[in-house]
């Protein structure tokens, strides 16, 4: 009898050992869950309240919705240098033209892109050999991709002065636009990128180049790109000259028509 007792006693002890030790792991698990509970809860309010403070709306998902549309209709801002690099054309070129040279620029800027929507370089307003090629370029990758690329409802917001400069026989000009338009890339039906009902703000740089030095700019192949002299047609190599270095004639200011665009790449 006493042998039962014992067994029983210790049977006891060890059931209460053992529910001991689960209602410590359930209480432990339980005050886990608690935590993180709380934790999550926090970290949702604190996104609400920074949600609330930067869209007006403590819905995350509208504030998202509202910072996206935000984003698609803000222009983006463009780097005007033109104070600065207006009187340096000037002084070089008097009779450059920048009200004109800006459409030009515009222009160049929205036929590259078209020209890539219809998959077609023969789009492209005007451009030297150089643009011509990246643009055939990168319609032939598109193509070996099978992909088709838009831009639809394009509009340039703005189109400034960026940057001049002047090297052996080149100078360059970068003009900075602003553009918005609806970018997407489909295979097939299938879009690989973008979306067609959300508008993209985006800005470019435009470049256009004058070779005045056809000794040392050789990659460049367009000879109209150069100045003549008009009596004996020698090269005039130097900005502002005035007079022909080989018979001494005078000679006319470069025309603004012997710039070229050269290269048009978006500014992420």
């Amino acid at each position: 009898m006493f042998f039962f007792v014992v067994v029983f006693i210790i049977f006891v002890v060890v059931m209460l050992v053992i529910g001991g030790i689960i209602f410590a792991i359930v209480k432990k698990v339980s005050d886990t869950a608690n935590n993180v509970t709380s934790t999550v809860n926090r970290a949702i309010s604190t996104a609400q309240s920074i949600s609330q403070a930067a869209t007006g709306t403590s819905d995350i998902g509208e504030g998202i919705r509202r910072t996206n549309f935000e984003r698609s209709s803000t222009p983006r801002t463009v780097s005007d240098l033109s104070s600065l690099i207006l009187p340096k054309l000037a002084k070089d070129f008097p009779e450059f033209n920048n009200t004109e040279m800006t459409k030009r620029a515009s222009n160049v800027l929205t036929s590259y892109l078209f020209a890539l929507d219809e998959a077609d370089p023969e789009q492209l307003a005007e451009g030297n050999e150089d643009l011509r090629n990246k643009l055939t370029m990168q319609v032939k990758i598109n193509k070996d991709k099978g992909y088709d690329e838009h831009f639809e409802r394009m509009a340039v917001h703005k189109c400034v002065l960026h940057k001049y400069e002047k090297t052996d026989g080149k100078c360059s000009i970068v003009y900075q636009a602003s553009i918005q338009y609806i970018h997407y890339i489909t295979a097939g039906e299938t879009i690989k990128t973008g979306r067609k009902d959300l508008m993209t703000q985006a800005k470019y740089n435009i470049e256009m180049v004058y070779i005045q030095d056809r000794d040392q700019v050789d990659k460049y192949s367009e000879l109209s790109l150069g100045s003549r002299c008009p009596h004996c047609g020698g090269q005039i190599k130097n900005l502002g000259d005035k007079k022909c270095p080989y018979c001494d004639s005078d000679v006319e200011i470069v025309n603004i028509y012997a710039w070229s665009f050269s290269d048009v790449s978006e500014v992420k």
